[in-house]
């Protein structure tokens, strides 16, 4: 990806210039829900992982070897290394049973030893920064997109548990990508303190402002990993 151009985010009530808001990591970052952030050149590593030397590796395979239900999922090889500390290790491979899913397995140093201490499905997304979640937003399904116009009515859906309240004031824009035929805008979320349940989030309209007009291009929601269809429900999104 590369860095995002510079807009003007247009909340119902509160314009904000986004040199306040534009609160990306660094350009092209990605997470798998959240997890460690690392370069997507880590997934073009070497998908052998698990054969690797060193304690992280060793504690990959202890818990690969165990003979037990939720671990005989585990895919036996093709795990890339994407990100280590002195006290971790993340480890991810294709998901066989989902086709751009992913399966994580996070190796930890205790101060005594290396040992798994987390594992199962997650999804490729950006990183947009510590202290915001990703939002999904999709084109508001009564807006026919204007070639000329630098506002677009959305609608965002905050991905994280949020008490199934709405994300209205909380709303910035991470990163716009513009290409000669696609615009691919990510939008993130300033979490509310405190515990949150997890009924569905509602969506929150928003008017998004774009640097420059959309032309003839597609817009995509940049919130996965490709990015998606804006014109299209999310999977998160409770689409009437």
């Amino acid at each position: 990806m590369s860095p995002g151009r510079r807009s003007l985010l247009t909340a119902p009530v509160l314009a904000l210039s986004a040199c306040s808001l534009f609160l990306s990591a660094a350009a092209g970052d990605l997470t798998c829900d959240g997890g460690p952030s690392f370069s997507p050149e880590a997934l073009e590593g070497p998908a052998d992982a698990e054969n690797g030397p060193g304690p992280a590796a060793e504690a990959l395979r202890r818990h690969l070897a165990r003979d037990e239900i939720d671990i005989d999922s585990l895919p036996d090889a093709g795990w890339i290394e994407v990100s280590r500390t002195d006290a971790s290790a993340f480890y991810l491979t294709p998901d066989p049973a989902a086709e751009g899913s992913w399966i994580y397995a996070s190796v930890d140093h205790d101060g005594e030893g290396w040992e798994v201490d987390g594992w199962g499905g997650c999804s490729l997304q950006p990183d947009v920064g510590p202290g915001l979640g990703i939002a999904s937003f999709r084109i508001a399904p009564d807006v026919e997109l204007d070639p000329d116009s630098t506002e677009v009515a959305v609608l965002v859906t905050e991905r994280a548990c949020n008490s199934g309240q709405d994300a209205r004031g909380r709303i910035v824009v991470a990163a716009i990508d513009g290409k000669d035929d696609r615009v691919t805008v990510t939008l993130a979320v300033r979490p509310r303190g405190g515990a949150q349940t997890c009924p569905s989030n509602p969506e929150t309209p928003f008017i998004l402002e774009l640097p420059e007009p959309l032309g003839d291009r597609a817009l995509l929601d940049g919130s996965s990993v490709p990015p998606r269809d804006a014109t299209i429900c999310p999977d998160i999104a409770m689409c009437s």
